[in-house]
């Protein structure tokens, strides 16, 4: 596997080549502190992988990423760097590089990445991994509708199973208003049919909600 590193930092750019090629058969084939210099050294060299921090001069290396991308589809990428904050990971995440793995990673992590890498699969760092299953999370919820308090509770009693009528009896309205919940609750979930709004309604906890 040849491979081109890029890090701003001299020390820490010849420690993480030590450690890389003490692997074994992975060479860096070149490094360089530039974003502009390693398109240059990625378009001449035609790397396996790259493995680059995300601050570097002259250009980010998100930046380097996109253009990669753009240009050498073939080359991966390997996001390797300190900043772990939810924007960077964010970023990373979005841009579609092979991996991102913290500077504080084992050995044997930083192998794993590296052949994930090379073989066209993903690997996040456990902490990068949680920081982005969070945010998923995050957005699923701002994804769902808000629902009225009324709403909620059919949403309530159909996870637990009550029929039309004994939704009415507990709401004291009418079989008509419950239809009418239920036709409208459908259409801002985006089911279709009873059955999969109650399994929708389960699936999200509505069966677990306080009376």
């Amino acid at each position: 596997m040849r491979v081109i590193l890029a890090d701003t930092q001299v020390l820490v750019r010849a420690g993480i080549r030590r450690l890389i090629e003490a692997i074994g058969d992975i060479e860096v084939v070149a490094e360089t502190a530039d974003g502009q210099q390693l398109l240059d050294l990625a378009a001449r060299l035609r790397p396996d992988l790259v493995v680059t921090e995300l601050t570097l001069a002259g250009m980010s290396g998100l930046d380097v990423v996109a253009q990669l991308r753009r240009h050498y589809p073939e080359i991966e990428v390997l996001i390797l760097s300190g900043q772990t904050g939810a924007q960077q990971v964010r970023a990373v995440v979005k841009s579609g590089v092979s991996g991102f793995l913290c500077k504080d990673a084992e050995l044997a992590e930083l192998e794993l990445a590296l052949r994930a890498a090379a073989r066209g699969q993903n690997y996040l760092s456990p902490q990068v991994s949680r920081i982005a299953l969070d945010q998923r999370r995050h957005r699923r919820a701002e994804d769902r509708p808000v629902l009225t308090a009324r709403q909620r509770q059919v949403m309530q009693l159909i996870a637990r199973g009550r029929s039309t009528k004994e939704i009415a009896a507990i709401m004291g309205v009418s079989v008509k208003t419950v239809e009418t919940h239920r036709a409208r609750l459908m259409q801002a979930l985006g089911v279709r049919g009873t059955n999969a709004l109650m399994h929708y309604a389960i699936r999200h906890g509505f069966d677990t909600l306080a009376s």
